[in-house]
């Protein structure tokens, strides 16, 4: 299992972000796609499918995810108030065709009032025996690299 973390500061509120995740078009303007099941003020549930580009994928893995990959994300949060100071963020995620699993746990709190800060702690994990170290190391940092780019899309400060 490893373990990284990644933070930001973004200038919108935790109730803001998470709109910004049900937003359909967030994942649209990336070629992906989005279900959503609730809203943020009955807790957030989504579902969203990414396409990777092959330049994001370890080239050992290439061969076995094919010219179709893609990321699927479940992405959850508790009920949160329009003027909440603090939110968490569970984001799942599966790669099809790879032993790989992720989880993102990310804390948002409201640092000002133009504000907020991100910290999201990454958890890449592989069950297969004896291998199962290297392929999580392997996709350590692209994984980080996604979760970044997903970050990116957020406006600046």
């Amino acid at each position: 299992m490893k373990r990284s973390e990644l933070k930001r500061r973004v200038p919108m509120r935790p109730a803001q972000i998470l709109d910004f995740l049900a937003d359909e078009q967030t994942w649209i303007k990336d070629g992906g796609n989005m279900l959503l099941q609730s809203g943020r003020n009955d807790g957030l549930r989504l579902t969203t499918s990414m396409p990777i580009s092959r330049d994001q994928i370890p080239t050992a893995a290439q061969r076995f995810l094919g010219a179709e990959a893609k990321v699927v994300q479940h992405i959850s949060s508790d009920p949160v108030a329009d003027a909440a100071d603090a939110a968490n963020v569970l984001i799942t995620a599966e790669i099809p065709g790879a032993p790989i699993d992720v989880r993102v746990d990310i804390s948002l709190l409201r640092a000002t009032d133009d504000f907020t800060e991100l910290h999201a702690r990454i958890t890449t994990s592989c069950p297969l025996p004896l291998v199962g170290g290297m392929v999580e190391s392997s996709a350590q940092p692209y994984v980080e690299t996604m979760i970044s780019k997903g970050f990116d899309k957020f406006p600046a400060p």
